[in-house]
């Protein structure tokens, strides 16, 4: 299912912005990147956004501490926040880096790993990234959900814009900020929004009850293979939280 709603995301993102259905021949123009709707532009991706930064260099602790996120935690479109470990912001202060709903996550460093996109569609609780991942966080004159659609379809190209040698490949903040994004009128993105994020939203849903269900999954069946539990009472845990 969620492979299916993320999609029809992007096939609506494609039909709207770079196929152009529904724009007459008559209202379209040339422009650097080829023809695009009148009113429309290409700006770099450092022009759309607010905050383009890599996180910080983790004090790791094995107890309480900040979420991080690494680039293990990013892979096929989406987030994993069960595999990050913890930051002791004692030692180092997280003021300003804490990630909000809708940034964008570019892996940054690392032949394999480097240009792998995922957006943040929901915070479990306050949470970072390391220094080798990318927040893009969308400015006032766009919106993080059709940002985010945009980057997550141009994975390659951001990839081929890692510089260094094999094996310490490094994506730089003014390489990934020189991305040109379609940036189309405000109102014309906002409509699109409307038909596009509840289906991204319902996609998070899923992801989460997914983990919940593994969570449990997890729980209960080593107990019952030992026999602390029984089926009866197994059951009974399910229905209490499920």
């Amino acid at each position: 299912m969620n492979e299916t709603l993320d999609a029809m995301a992007q096939a609506l993102f494609k039909s709207r912005f770079v196929d152009f259905d529904g724009i007459k021949p008559e209202d379209m123009c040339k422009s650097e990147m080829g023809l695009i709707p009148k009113g429309w532009d290409f700006l770099p991706l450092a022009e759309v956004t607010s905050y383009l930064s890599r996180g910080l260099s983790p004090k790791y602790t094995g107890g309480d501490g900040v979420l991080v996120l690494n680039q293990r935690c990013i892979r096929n479109n989406v987030v994993d926040f069960t595999t990050a470990r913890r930051h002791d912001h004692g030692l180092k202060k997280i003021i300003g880096r804490e990630l909000q709903i809708g940034d964008i996550l570019v892996n940054s460093t690392g032949v394999g790993t480097l240009g792998r996109v995922a957006q943040i569609l929901h915070l479990p609780e306050r949470t970072i990234v390391d220094s080798h991942v990318t927040i893009v966080r969308a400015a006032s004159n766009i919106t993080s959900n059709y940002l985010g659609l945009n980057l997550l379809r141009r994975q390659e190209e951001i990839e081929a814009l890692g510089e260094g040698s094999t094996g310490q490949t490094e994506l730089s903040r003014a390489n990934l900020g020189q991305v040109r994004i379609l940036l189309p009128p405000l109102e014309v993105i906002k409509q699109f929004d409307k038909s596009t994020q509840p289906l991204r939203n319902r996609s998070s849903s899923i992801l989460l009850e997914n983990n919940s269900l593994a969570s449990i999954r997890d729980f209960l069946i080593p107990k019952l293979i030992s026999g602390q539990l029984q089926i009866e009472d197994a059951e009974k845990f399910l229905e209490s939280h499920i």
